[in-house]
């Protein structure tokens, strides 16, 4: 299933669960964007990994779990 998502849609998806059920209601994020600079704190980061699993059908495993991993939309859109 994953290999038929191409990087733009994860990225688009990611970028939707971030705005709209993660971050602070109108903050900006594109996929550059320092997520942990605009409040993706530890519980931010549980609740994302979950909608992930929830909507790629795939669990990140924790090795690839950074601080670097998860510090942009793009960053985390290479490990999914």
């Amino acid at each position: 299933m994953m290999d038929s998502i191409t990087p733009e849609e994860k990225k688009r998806v990611l970028l939707e669960i971030l705005s709209s059920e993660i971050l602070e209601e109108g903050t900006q994020v594109d996929e550059n964007t320092d997520l942990h600079g605009v409040g993706l704190d530890s519980m931010a980061t549980m609740q994302l990994l979950i909608r992930i699993e929830q909507r790629f059908g795939t669990q990140i495993p924790a090795s690839k779990l950074t601080k670097e991993n998860l510090s942009t939309v793009n960053n985390l859109a290479r490990i999914i």
